[in-house]
């Protein structure tokens, strides 16, 4: 389910502030979970820096949450862009190197930004901003190295633009499009949120729509994997859609469970998303990290924390996976971390 971040924020924050102080996660502290004992984990960024979720909502077994990618590594495999607030500051880029023991650099300010990805060159990083005081969010461009100096590729008067992703040749911006329907109904007025998969390109104006479904990352030979809800289930499944055909395949689903967020594998071969995981008698679903092939096939459950663990990215060699969890931490907070996939050893095959 792909859900309008920015209006939804202010109030998971107030409810987080409140909880945090009363409330801690002893399970979460544990940096390895049972299922995972082979497992050398990494954590990336420290507990500095205040990284947000994926917003989840849980309601008896379900599961809602935000599909947008939340960080990215650039393809050289040198960089890691991602979404942090420090103080009182705004949700901004930061870029941090994952070769040096350097501090991460402030790269957006006076912006709300979301779902970073880099470009394939890694000159360049897209995202979604949302200029203060605001509600829309448009499709947003800065350099890399730079920074602060934001392009804006959409103009929304209403509606939200997010989660960017550049082609292949680094001429075009796939992202996702959320628009507001009313329905009236007599004295009440519903809103619903209809979300599909947009393009603009780098070089001339004006954008084009594909299909419903969110979360795009880019294929190969003009082809997209995203997330899309069944209205049968209400359930998230993974889909392929040729951007030059206008034909779609799906690839994996469970009409008990949901996944989102696919990530293609550097080699093209396997794709890595986030998917739901049902609690066992008297414990609640929770997210976690999977692998599966291209074909959607061999499908396997590669993280069993009990915290959240969400937004996978691949390394440029496909061995490490990073993604971001709570972890590690008796507050619940996220952080970005790493695990090499040669080390994992428990699958849940498909």
């Amino acid at each position: 389910m792909m859900r309008r971040k920015i209006s939804i924020l202010p109030v998971l924050v107030v409810l987080i502030a409140c909880s945090c102080a009363t409330t801690k996660y002893p399970k979460y502290v544990q940096i390895n979970a049972q299922g995972e004992d082979s497992c050398l984990f990494k954590q990336i960024t420290t507990e500095g820096h205040l990284l947000p979720g994926p917003d989840v909502i849980k309601s008896k077994d379900k599961i809602r949450w935000y599909t947008g990618s939340l960080f990215d590594v650039s393809s050289d495999g040198e960089n890691i862009s991602y979404i942090a607030q420090t103080g009182t500051s705004d949700e901004s880029i930061y870029v941090k190197s994952l070769t040096a023991d350097t501090n991460s650099v402030r790269r957006t300010f006076n912006v709300m930004a979301a779902n970073p990805r880099f470009s394939p060159d890694g000159i360049s990083i897209c995202f979604s901003g949302t200029l203060i005081g605001q509600e829309n969010s448009d499709i947003c461009i800065i350099d890399t190295d730079e920074g602060n100096a934001v392009k804006h590729l959409t103009d929304r008067q209403g509606g939200h633009d997010s989660a960017p992703v550049f082609s292949t040749d680094g001429e075009e911006i796939i992202f996702t499009r959320g628009l507001p329907v009313q329905k009236i109904d007599g004295s009440k007025i519903t809103v619903t949120w209809h979300y599909s998969i947009w393009s603009t390109s780098l070089t001339e104006p004006g954008t084009k729509q594909f299909i419903e479904g969110s979360a795009p990352d880019y294929l190969f030979d003009n082809k997209i994997l995203y997330t899309k809800t069944n209205q049968a289930t209400f359930q998230g499944e993974i889909w392929v859609y040729d951007l030059i055909s206008g034909t779609d395949s799906l690839i994996l689903c469970d009409a008990g469970r949901g996944f989102s967020t696919p990530r293609v594998s550097p080699d093209g071969q396997r794709v890595i998303c986030t998917g739901q995981t049902k609690g066992k008698k008297g414990e609640e679903s929770n997210l976690d990290i999977y692998l599966f092939n291209i074909d959607g096939t061999n499908l396997q459950q590669i993280t069993f924390h009990p915290g959240t663990d969400a937004s996978p990215c691949w390394s440029p060699d496909g061995n490490t996976i990073y993604f971001i969890s709570q972890r590690g931490n008796i507050n619940g907070d996220y952080n970005i971390w790493s695990v090499n996939l040669n080390m994992t050893s428990n699958t849940l095959s498909k």
